[in-house]
């Protein structure tokens, strides 16, 4: 076992998980499922099942905010929904988090609400366990993912696959840069990169400038066990523009 991540919905233990997903069933619906997650009493729950409710919380964030800035309204939804500060909710919530504020800068996305559900599909495709057994990151690729499936309004679909394919092996290199010290496995660490990465591709190929503050600090560092503390950039603050 690892870390905890989230809370059983069936028993309220930890939800921890392992190394080697196996074949199982969800503990709620009965689908069969393949599945590295269970908690301290061994219910096994599928992907729909452990995150119902938080898509819609996210979605309604979303659509209801006035914000630019894709950071401030990630902590937005950090705050209002106590995402835990580990895990793959991170795949969605940051790309959700940058297309919304791409949308309140002005950028043009036909079916705003539509495009959020076809994003949570298509991040949900997404390995959950990659980043644990596989030492990949799952965001950048979520990332790329979500880039696919929105309905930009100025794009054909190949030009959208060729701009997704940039951005996520962009953010992948940003992830391991010697610079941004900290260590790799920090959800809350990459998704801040990652934001900072596809903010910049979004206005060299949208022509959409989002709004980023200009230093960025950590406010998750407590109750976050992976946490470098001074050993990160972002715990002390680093100016965006070194990012």
């Amino acid at each position: 076992m690892d870390f905890k991540i989230a809370k059983c919905k069936i028993c309220g233990e930890d939800v921890a998980q392992e190394y080697i997903p196996k074949e199982t069933k969800c503990d709620i619906c009965g689908k069969n499922i393949i599945s590295n997650y269970t908690c301290h009493n061994g219910h096994h729950m599928c992907s729909k099942c452990r995150f119902e409710g938080v898509f819609n919380d996210v979605k309604i964030i979303c659509q209801h905010t006035k914000s630019k800035n894709p950071i401030e309204i990630s902590k937005e939804i950090m705050n209002i929904t106590h995402l835990p500060l580990l895990g793959c909710k991170h795949f969605f919530l940051t790309s959700l988090c940058l297309f919304t504020a791409f949308k309140n800068c002005g950028g043009k996305v036909s079916d705003f609400e539509k495009s959020l559900d076809n994003i949570i599909d298509r991040v949900m495709m997404v390995h959950t366990s990659e980043c644990k057994i596989g030492g990949l990151c799952g965001i950048p690729a979520s990332i790329g993912g979500a880039f696919q499936v929105v309905g930009f309004e100025d794009k054909t679909i190949e030009e959208r696959t060729q701009i997704a394919n940039k951005i996520s092996g962009s953010c992948m290199a940003k992830l391991v840069n010697p610079k941004l010290i900290g260590t790799t496995n920090c959800c809350i660490r990459n998704s801040i990169i990652c934001v900072v990465e596809t903010s910049n591709y979004m206005k060299n190929y949208y022509w959409v400038d989002l709004e980023l503050p200009t230093e960025i600090k950590c406010e998750f560092s407590e109750g976050n066990p992976r946490c470098n503390k001074d050993k990160c950039r972002f715990y002390s603050g680093i100016r965006t523009e070194k990012i």
